[in-house]
C-alpha cells in the first residue's frame, strides 16, 4: 500500500472477495446509479478473471462511523498472448470526490500496475476505451485518443492509447 499523492488516500490491490465487492459499490454507484448502465453489462466475466488486477482507492477513517472509504476503482486486463499491452477499465470515482487529483493518482497506479506486471523491455502500452465525456482528462494523462466514436452501454466511447516507460536509471 502507498499513501502519497492527493489527500491521505491508500491504494490497495484487491485481493479478497470483499474487496471486490467494494469495487464493484463503486461501479455501481457511478456506472449504474449516474450514468445508467445496465447491470448485467457492468459486472462482467473479467471481473474474476486470473488475469486482471483491480485497484482501490481508499480514504481512511472518511466513511461512516469513521471508517475507511472506498472512493475509486479500476482494472488492468492482462493477456498472455499480447505481451507488453494491457486494457485498463472500469476506472470509476465517485462522484463527490472526483476533485483533488483522486482519478489521476488512480490512473497513475494502474499504469505503474501494468509497466511492474505486464511491462516488456521497460515499456507497456496501456490500451483504454473512453468516455467521450472522458477524454480530455485522458488526454491530460497523455493518452492519444484516436477512431471515431462508438456506443459502449449506450454511452459514447472513443479508443485512447498511452505507452508507460520505466524511469531511466544510472548515466
Amino acid at each position: 500500500m502507498t499513501s502519497s499523492g492527493p489527500g491521505p488516500l491508500v491504494v490497495v490491490h484487491v485481493t479478497t472477495r470483499e474487496q471486490l465487492e467494494a469495487a464493484w459499490a463503486v461501479r455501481l454507484a457511478v456506472f449504474v446509479d449516474e450514468q445508467g448502465v445496465p447491470v448485467e453489462e457492468e459486472i462482467d466475466d473479467a471481473d474474476t478473471a486470473a488475469t486482471t488486477t483491480h485497484l482501490l482507492l481508499v480514504s481512511p477513517g472518511t466513511g461512516p462511523s469513521g471508517a475507511d472509504e472506498v472512493i475509486a476503482t479500476g482494472r488492468v486486463l492482462s493477456d498472455p498472448t499480447h505481451p507488453g499491452e494491457v486494457h485498463v477499465g472500469r476506472v470509476a470515482v465517485l462522484a463527490e470526490r472526483r476533485s483533488g487529483g483522486v482519478g489521476a493518482r488512480l490512473m497513475a497506479e494502474l499504469e505503474a500496475v501494468a509497466l511492474s506486471r505486464h511491462g516488456v523491455g521497460g515499456s507497456v502500452t496501456v490500451l483504454l476505451s473512453a468516455q467521450e465525456s472522458a477524454t480530455g482528462f485522458y488526454e491530460r494523462l497523455g493518452y492519444v485518443v484516436t477512431g471515431e466514436a462508438y456506443l459502449d452501454a449506450g454511452i459514447r466511447h472513443r479508443d485512447a492509447s498511452k505507452v508507460v516507460r520505466a524511469p531511466r536509471t544510472g548515466s
